[in-house]
């Protein structure tokens, strides 16, 4: 008697926790679908050759699970508040830490991050961004202007330099200030890169 209760205790909560697991299942299987139509077949800058080598290295400092969460939040903006769109976007998250390599997640931040532009299509990707607000090419980046990009790209609200250049001159020194601290440039380096204009691309104003 006592053994039957056992059993029947033990099956009242299986049970349900088999059908939640079903659940996750089949809404993981479902969001893995998306993601991969989202993704396509892959970065079309595996390598990113032509990137300055101050991004890779300050881009290899994220780990696996926050660049999986960044390339999620392209998906699903985190201004998104809905709860269904909180779950993709947690479930995306998760589905890109488990099922890419972190130099592959890097490649796909490279190749794929919107950057906004005022009154025109966001460009997509770090080598379009280098040309839209500098007018140059990726390699031909200097320091300031490539952690700039990256400051964008990890936060798609900060102030546009083409909107603010002299906010974004101040943001661009505190990141250089960043790397210095951090060791990732030498103190010449910065007094160097600081003393920059911000010089940006066509009919946009330089800051000083």
């Amino acid at each position: 008697m006592m053994a039957g209760r056992s059993v029947r205790s033990v099956l009242r909560v299986m049970i349900p926790a088999a059908a939640v697991a079903l659940l996750i299942g089949v809404v993981l299987t479902g969001y893995s679908r998306e993601l991969d139509r989202l993704l396509g077949s892959g970065p079309e800058n595996p390598a990113a050759s032509d990137l300055p080598s101050i991004l890779t290295s300050v881009a290899d400092s994220l780990s696996t699970s926050e660049l999986a969460g960044l390339l999620a939040e392209q998906f699903v903006p985190r201004r998104t508040s809905n709860p269904a769109d909180v779950l993709k976007r947690s479930g995306f998250a998760l589905l890109l830490s488990l099922k890419y390599k972190k130099e592959s997640l890097l490649a796909f931040f490279f190749d794929r991050t919107p950057f906004a532009f005022p009154r025109k299509t966001p460009v997509r990707g770090f080598e379009r961004a280098a040309r839209a607000y500098f007018g140059v090419s990726p390699d031909r980046l200097t320091t300031g202007e490539a952690i700039l990009l990256f400051h964008l790209a990890r936060f798609p609200d900060a102030p546009l330099p083409v909107n603010d250049p002299e906010q974004a001159l101040v943001i661009r020194d505190r990141l250089l200030l960043d790397l210095l601290n951090d060791k990732l440039i030498t103190p010449a380096q910065y007094r160097s890169e600081s003393s920059r204009p911000l010089i940006l691309s066509g009919r946009h104003p330089a800051a000083w």
